[in-house]
């Protein structure tokens, strides 16, 4: 019995002894995996971010390899008519120096399964830069982004790099790193929502869906504003600006005021450096662009600043047109009052723009008893004035006035080839279709008013004056949509002032005054945006981009008016649910200076905003119903200022644009896998 008890104690503690060695060495093995599973953990993430350093140094050396000489874009391009045609030879030499430059000295790194670049320019078969070497093998899910390289040096390229564990006994560990860029010949100040190769002073509580560029940034918790009618500046407390990208510099003296007190609720931009900045030949392109402009309209005259207007004057006047005009009209009133319309009478069309004219002087074509339709080029000696009283009136040909000429529609007017003056031109809409078909080039000062009240939900009328033609105007320029909408599709070159202007919509909930735009706009001197919206062609897809040579001053956007809701929901701090504040549609810069105020004004852009010299932004949070009473309450209210970057303008073929002699990289999104 006591042999037996003996017995079971021994089998007990043994079976113990195995279920705690068993348990220990469990214990034991789960350390083991857990620190197994640390090591390999951490070497995916190291993995990873060198992955993702190896890709942002790929970038540094792709600008690099685009500085080139080899790459030089001015030895692969040619023009004519207003169209640039690129030698197929430059894809050839740029994807030989991808391979090489980019591809080729990484392609043995330890860390890398494998490394690729795929060109998304355009649809086909061969987008991998090493064709040897697919990387991602078939190429769903990539699309292309349809661009024609016959006549367009932009690019999209992806750079692909899929990681493996040089440490086998961790196990397999991969990552698929993907960054986009867009190479594309635009100027550098078409890359940032906002920015100023010189002072980027942001006064108060302005907002930023982009990348920000400045090589000097001043930054304020108060925001400047004038009183109206009146000249001493006020200034109120906001909360900081916002930046929701990067900010780009040539230099590190932004390092000092990235601090999270200085930007708004703490988020501090990344500083990163832009090597590529070029700034662009105002002067040079102005000119050459115009004087193809003037080609294309059977002109001799070259642009020389000093002398053009006279020297267009002369041209013009010259004109080889056999069809003289002959006065085929008569003004009712010699002091033209009136102008009888059969049922009753209308103001004076010339009275919208306060001028008095010399009825005798002047020739005249009028659809008072029926449709007018000439066939034959004309050209008038002295004053013109065209207007449709009560049927339309069309111009099939050239159409020469060596005087002032005065488009006045009340039905519609069709003019369908080149229109040249010497004096001032004035394109009236008082109602009906209004369209130039081509190109109008004045000797002095052009006006294109447009003024009667829309009937439809939105307040806005159908765009009812329609130029699809370049505008030269060797004085002034000004767009005036009063209650009504202007589209202007082709490039505007003014060598004087440009001026686009509406009329106060105070104590209304939209803007109603609208000029929609497909065009590069060139302002010889100075650029004044007021009381008007600015949007694009096409449902919106195209844009202004306003070049001014002197001061920009952009005044009284949707004065007054607040988005709804008020409040916002979160970074990138845009309104995206309100449907009556409509974005500028726009590029906007200068060679000087500019200072805008977000204060009574609302300010929504949807493209950029860039200054040469200096570039002033004034900016607070909230609701504005008056200019003397002003939100102490900020913070978690949308800026009265908001610039959201539109990216799309780079893969755009815009030719009026100033080329630079060099691609330049826009980094797009990087994706980890």
């Amino acid at each position: 019995m006591i042999n037996n008890d003996r017995g079971n104690t021994l089998i007990t503690v043994l079976l113990a002894s195995l279920v705690f060695t068993v348990l220990g060495m469990a214990i034991v093995a789960s350390s083991l995996g857990g620190a197994k599973k640390t090591e390999t953990r951490e070497s995916d993430i190291s993995l990873t971010y060198d992955a993702i350093k190896l890709v942002d140094q790929m970038t540094s050396d792709l600008a690099k390899v685009l500085e080139d000489k080899q790459l030089d874009l001015e030895k692969y391009r040619s023009k004519s008519n207003q169209t640039i045609t690129v030698d197929s030879s430059f894809d050839t030499k740029l994807k030989e120096e991808l391979l090489e430059k980019l591809i080729m000295p990484n392609k043995n790194n330890e860390v890398l399964e494998c490394i690729n670049i795929i060109d998304l320019s355009e649809e086909g078969d061969t987008r991998y830069i090493d064709s040897e070497n697919a990387c991602l093998g078939a190429l769903s899910g990539y699309h292309s982004f349809n661009i024609d390289k016959r006549d367009d040096f932009t690019r999209v390229f992806d750079i692909v790099l899929v990681t493996k564990n040089p440490i086998k006994t961790e196990g397999k560990i991969s990552r698929t790193i993907t960054k986009r860029l867009i190479l594309s010949p635009l100027p550098s100040f078409l890359k940032y929502a906002a920015g100023a190769d010189g002072n980027l002073i942001l006064n108060g509580s302005p907002n930023f869906a982009g990348n920000v560029y400045a090589n000097h940034l001043t930054l304020n918790n108060e925001a400047e504003y004038q009183l109206r009618d009146e000249k001493d500046t006020q200034k109120i407390n906001t909360p900081k600006s916002s930046i929701n990208g990067d900010l780009y510099s040539r230099t590190a003296n932004l390092l000092s005021i990235l601090e999270e007190k200085n930007f708004y609720k703490g988020k501090v931009p990344i500083l990163k450096h832009d090597s590529q900045f070029i700034n662009i030949e105002f002067d040079k392109t102005m000119i050459e662009s115009t004087n193809e402009v003037l080609a294309d309209s059977d002109l001799e005259t070259k642009t020389i600043v000093n002398s053009f207007s006279e020297d267009l004057k002369t041209e013009i006047k010259d004109f080889p047109i056999e069809s003289e005009f002959i006065n085929n009209c008569t003004i009712p009133n010699e002091d033209m009052k009136n102008i009888d319309e059969g049922n009753g009478s209308q103001l004076n069309p010339l009275s919208i723009i306060d001028k008095s004219v010399d009825p005798v002087s002047i020739s005249c074509i009028n659809s008072d008893n029926e449709w007018f339709k000439i066939t034959k080029p004309l050209k008038v000696n002295g004053d013109l004035i065209i207007t449709s009283t009560n049927h339309p009136i069309d111009l099939e040909k050239n159409l020469v006035v060596d005087g002032d000429l005065y488009v006045v529609s009340n039905k519609d007017i069709t003019i369908k080839d080149n229109v040249y003056v010497t004096g001032e031109t004035h394109v009236i809409n008082f109602g009906g279709q209004l369209t130039l078909e081509k190109n109008l080039i004045s000797a002095d000062t052009i006006t294109i008013t447009s003024e009667f009240h829309a009937d439809n939900e939105s307040g806005i009328a159908a765009a009812t004056t329609t130029l699809n033609g370049d505008i030269i105007g060797a004085n002034e320029i000004f767009i005036k949509p009063i209650n009504s909408a202007i589209e202007i599709n082709k490039n505007i070159f003014a060598y004087d002032d440009l001026s686009i202007m509406g009329d106060d919509e105070l104590g209304t909930s939209k803007e109603n005054d609208e000029v929609i735009f497909d065009s590069v706009v060139y302002a010889g001197k100075n650029a004044y945006i007021s009381n008007v919206n600015i949007s694009g062609a096409d449902n919106n897809k195209k844009q202004l981009i306003l070049l001014a040579k002197e001061e920009l001053l952009i005044t009284r956007i949707n004065e007054f008016k607040n988005f709804k809701p008020l409040k916002e929901n979160g970074a990138p701090y845009l309104p995206i649910d309100d449907n009556d504040i409509q974005p500028l549609k726009g590029f906007f810069y200068t060679e000087d200076q500019a200072e805008l105020y977000g204060v009574g004004s609302l300010f929504y852009i949807d493209g950029g905003i860039f200054a040469k010299k200096s570039l002033t932004i004034n900016a607070i949070r909230g609701e504005v119903e008056d200019i003397t009473d002003l939100p102490h309450l900020q913070e978690d209210y949308f800026s009265r200022f908001i610039v959201n970057y539109d990216q799309d303008v780079l893969l755009k073929r815009i030719e009026a644009l100033p080329i630079v002699d060099q691609l330049q990289i826009f980094s797009d999104e990087l994706i980890v896998k």
